[in-house]
């Protein structure tokens, strides 16, 4: 007999209501962060523009006192009688080249005559003419007031806005001329702001009457609200930029939103009453059926274990719907049956038997019996299967009640998690780095492999990481982290990775340690050491048979140099021999003064001093000796160099050309080995401008602050230059483009090179020959040399 249904719940009309207004709260709350993000949109799209300006401004300014700073020291070289037409044409036409809003850079007289022209082929202007109407009044006043300033605004031939940028140049009292360079403000804005810059705002040059001179397009932004103006203050001359955000869409997207969400809201109201009627028709149905099938369902149907009901001898007296589903068999087929029951595999009826006495004798474990069972079709199966006596009202036993649970998939999950486990530590012990796991905060070590356990102790497990890998681990002050500190968002998280020796064996290990979460939540501590004692024995080796290298190519480009050089030593010798035949003769004859002698004597002792440096530079240059880095000015390393390419480039009428900035970071290096990098790429240099006319031997060296870190040295000449196949294999060893070269200077320079950390390269110039480029470390302190 069924038992009574429950009573209906009591009716709550505020519940059916409850939607509605949650719906109203929603939609208010959605347009009131519609209208946010909207605000919050405009807001970041004008700091965006706030910051480009700021970008765009310092860009402009920094990019114009350039050209003012670069006329400067031409004037300066003019003002010194150190700058020929030559030197002008060389150093203009490259900045020229530079910048391509520099359109020409002329030397003018005191009249406004152009005299000179940079570069030859510009046709901006000429020499001989004359500047005209404003161009010729900022020249005169810019030699009135003698400083420099930047001409009005005027067009070019093509309409286009250009301006001078005016440096004058006197000498003492008196006015020479003036340095003008010819910028172009639609190339200014091109060479200087990014593409990505312009196609994001309108920019619009203004003049000092706020008048439009320049628009980098024709398009217009139809929404100017998110606009800035940026004010250039020039030497007498104010230039403006307005910029203007383009924006996509209409003014009906800001209203979108808004009237989707008041859509929506209204399809939402609708959908709610109609679902309102419906649950109010379905409840009075479900009223109608709640008491015929509530304990049908409660039994039946809710239950996915099976449940099995036996009396004091085995005999089955009941078994739910989910029993029956898993066994194949209809409840009329299993009720009254005694063991063995149908659903026993012959295969295991011993051991199922022996399972059902210990469960009717009150012996069963609480943890159950696992088993396996076959249903109907003869499919196996495993459960596990739970038994508690069942007591009726009376408080006697009347049976016992077991639940059934299908554990197949369970149990062939776990086996695979076991197996994979077992094939993981099988790997992890095969491997030969040492693998070890230990808590961050206790330092007990969770997991180690074999090869860590064959290093460290087969009873490492369990004992304290610090402890065990004393002898092999690194400093706390190295690691990147302290793991004590970690957080849980902070993993995973790298500590260290370096090379260590272990101080009782002697090895090196190659030690890398990472924060991560273990499989209980706890932050652990991984480290993984592979045995790098061999690599570090054969890096050694292979440093040794370097040094050897680097002493074989010295004492090659020394041999090279001989005769050059006893050339260079027989000219101080012979003054030396000359200075003292001159002094015995005037002793023998009497016919001497004192303070000629000593004239004399000096002028020998000099020369006998050149010779001892000269011979002391070689002695350096082919003497062994482990490499010494120090902090050394880079002129002071060239001139050394240059003593001995002197002699070559003498006698090859090579002109070596020097150009350092004045205020060059000192480097830290070894003197001798950047000495022989010098020398050998000043000497191939050389050698490639063998077959040009003297008049056209020119090598420049030069040098450079790239970064805060590295200073980079150039080496270029005029030579033949090298093929696209020969540059690719330039630094291959015992390669060369010479027929009496051996291949080895060139890669010799650059692992050299690589030794400081830096790096060296090949280019082909434009205007023939070639560039060598190498980068060396600057000293630590940053400190440029004075």
């Amino acid at each position: 007999m069924f038992p009574k249904p429950p009573a209906p719940s009591p009716r709550q009309p505020w519940l059916l209501n409850a939607p509605y207004l949650a719906i109203g709260i929603f939609a208010l709350a959605m347009l009131v962060i519609t209208g946010l993000l909207q605000w919050r949109e405009r807001d970041t799209a004008k700091s965006a523009l706030e910051g480009d300006m700021h970008w765009a401004e310092r860009t402009l300014e920094n990019r114009l006192f350039n050209h003012l700073e670069f006329l400067a020291q031409l004037g300066r070289d003019q003002e010194f009688m150190q700058l020929d037409y030559e030197a002008f044409q060389v150093r203009a036409g490259r900045y020229v080249r530079e910048n391509p809003e520099i359109l020409a850079i002329v030397w003018v007289d005191t009249d406004g005559y152009v005299e000179w022209v940079a570069p030859n082929e510009s046709t901006i202007t000429y020499v001989g003419e004359r500047l005209q109407g404003s161009r010729l009044a900022a020249l005169q006043e810019a030699m009135r007031i003698r400083r420099e300033m930047i001409s009005d605004d005027y067009p070019d031939i093509d309409r286009r806005p250009q301006h001078d940028i005016i440096v004058p140049v006197q000498r003492s009292s008196a006015d020479l001329g003036a340095f003008i360079a010819l910028q172009s403000l639609e190339s200014l804005l091109r060479a200087s702001l990014p593409t990505a810059f312009t196609t994001r705002y309108s920019l619009s040059v203004l003049d000092a009457q706020e008048r439009e001179v320049f628009r980098n397009t024709s398009v217009k932004p139809s929404d100017r609200e998110i606009s800035g103006h940026i004010v250039l203050n020039l030497p007498n001359n104010r230039l403006g930029l307005e910029i203007v955000a383009y924006r996509g869409g209409g003014a009906w997207l800001t209203f979108l939103p808004a009237l989707l969400i008041i859509v929506l809201t209204a399809i939402t109201s609708v959908a709610m009453l109609q679902l309102r009627r419906h649950a109010q028709h379905r409840a009075q149905t479900e009223e109608q059926l709640r008491a015929a099938y509530a304990f049908r369902l409660a039994m039946s149907q809710s239950l996915i274990t099976g449940l099995r009901a036996i009396d004091l001898e085995g005999r089955i007296t009941f078994v739910n719907a989910a029993f029956c589903r898993m066994t194949g068999f209809d409840e009329d087929e299993l009720v009254g049956l005694k063991p063995p029951y149908p659903y026993w595999p012959p295969e295991e009826f011993a051991a199922l038997q022996n399972t059902i006495d210990l469960a009717l004798a009150g012996k069963a474990p609480p943890g159950g019996f696992e088993m396996r069972i076959m249903r109907k079709n003869g499919e196996r199966f495993y459960v596990r299967l739970y038994f508690s006596p069942l007591i009726d009202t009376q408080g006697r036993q009347i049976g016992w009640m077991a639940s059934m649970n299908d554990i197949t998939e369970p149990r062939r999950a776990r086996l695979e998690l076991e197996r994979a486990h077992e094939r993981f530590e099988t790997v992890i012990d095969g491997l030969d780095s040492a693998v070890h796991v230990a808590a961050s905060d206790s330092g007990e070590i969770l997991f180690a492999n074999r090869a860590f356990q064959n290093i460290f102790g087969f009873d490492a497990v369990g004992r304290d990481s610090a402890l065990v890998t004393e002898a092999c681990r690194p400093d706390p002050g190295e690691l990147s982290r302290d793991p004590r500190n970690l957080k849980p968002d902070d993993l995973p998280c790298e500590l260290f990775d370096g090379e260590v020796r272990h101080r009782l064996s002697g090895h090196w290990y190659h030690l890398h340690e990472r924060a991560i979460r273990w499989v209980d939540g706890r932050t652990v501590i991984v480290q993984i050491a592979a045995d790098i004692t061999d690599r570090k024995r054969i890096d050694e080796v292979a440093q040794q048979q370097q040094k050897r290298l680097d002493q074989t190519s010295r004492l090659i480009t020394m041999g090279e140099m001989a005769s050059s050089l006893a050339h260079e030593l027989n000219q101080p010798l012979s003054a030396i021999a000359n200075y003292c035949a001159g002094c015995i003769k005037r002793m023998q004859a009497g016919n001497y003064r004192n303070e000629d002698l000593l004239a004399a004597m000096q002028k020998a002792s000099d020369q006998a001093e050149r010779a001892g440096k000269i011979i002391r530079r070689m002695r350096d240059m082919v003497k062994k000796g482990e490499p010494h880095r120090q902090a050394i000015g880079l002129p002071e390393l060239i001139d050394e160099t240059r003593a001995f390419a002197d002699i070559e480039a003498q006698r090859s009428s090579t002109q070596l050309l020097i150009d350092l900035p004045d205020k060059l970071p000192r480097v830290f290096v070894d003197r001798i080995m950047i000495e022989q990098v010098l020398l050998n790429l000043i000497k191939n240099g050389i050698e490639s401008m063998g077959e040009l006319p003297a008049e056209q031997r020119c090598l420049q060296i030069s040098a450079r602050s790239r970064d805060s870190r590295m200073v980079e040295v150039s080496i270029a000449d005029r030579g033949h230059g090298l093929a696209d196949e020969d540059i690719e294999r330039i630094f291959t060893p015992f390669f060369t483009t010479k027929p009496d070269g051996m291949g080895i200077g060139l890669p010799i320079c650059r692992s050299i090179v690589e030794f400081h950390q830096g790096r060296l390269w090949v280019e082909r110039r434009r205007e023939g020959g070639t560039a060598f480029h190498f980068t060396l470390p600057q000293e630590a302190s940053d400190e440029p040399e004075q």
